[in-house]
């Protein structure tokens, strides 16, 4: 590689890093924009079915094999009911009781589940510093999402009501991005078994269809 090409590819690397996380908490500013103009469910469909269509054209062009069997159909489907209609249906109804910046924080719980999914399901060892992370993060979300009265309930239990602040809890909208964050986790672990069927940019395509359609229809 030329020195030239080696600096300008370099200078890119932390663009490149920071872009999916501006450009997912632009959307979820978007998204907050929208909701007192529509439905939140109407909006969640929306995002998701233009975008598989040009996913599929995409792949129709690259010449990408669409799925062959029933065991491939079976697999996309369970993938869209779980990363396509229930991570989007709770993301939407999670941001209509929440901020924007608040959401995406919550969301951003998603690669904590996905660890201890793999610690379970695949034995992927995590380690010491991966364990302190985990609990730094865990730590840092509750203490962003949960409501106060919860807090001050585990250092003065006497004098605060724990059913006011469950009460609280759950008139709010980060217990929706909390599910939203973990069906997003679960949908990112059932990929492994997606890609022994399907091609996988197929698959994602395929998902944000069948998994928005029953958003559109319930909204």
């Amino acid at each position: 590689m030329q020195p030239k090409q080696f600096l300008s590819s370099l200078s890119l690397t932390p663009i490149l890093w920071v872009a999916p996380f501006f450009l997912w908490g632009t959307a979820m500013v978007a998204m907050k924009g929208v909701m007192p103009h529509t439905q939140p469910l109407f909006m969640a469909s929306i995002r998701l079915i233009p975008a598989g269509i040009l996913v599929l054209i995409a792949a129709a062009i690259a010449k990408r094999s669409q799925p062959q069997s029933w065991q491939a159909w079976a697999w996309i489907l369970l993938f869209a009911i779980v990363d396509g209609t229930l991570f989007q249906g709770f993301l939407a109804a999670g941001l209509v009781r929440t901020t924007a910046g608040l959401g995406s924080v919550m969301i951003d719980s998603q690669p904590l589940a996905v660890a201890i999914l793999c610690l379970w399901l695949f034995q992927e060892q995590i380690g010491f510093w991966g364990w302190l992370g985990l609990v730094i993060g865990v730590a840092g979300i509750s203490l962003i999402g949960l409501p106060d009265g919860l807090i001050l309930a585990l250092f003065h239990p006497e004098n605060v009501q724990v059913s006011a602040g469950i009460e609280q809890l759950f008139q709010g909208g980060e217990w929706l991005m909390l599910l939203a964050a973990l069906s997003m986790a679960v949908g990112t672990v059932l990929v492994r078994w997606v890609c022994r069927y399907v091609d996988p940019v197929v698959a994602t395509g395929w998902h944000m269809i069948l998994g928005g359609l029953p958003l559109l229809a319930i909204s």
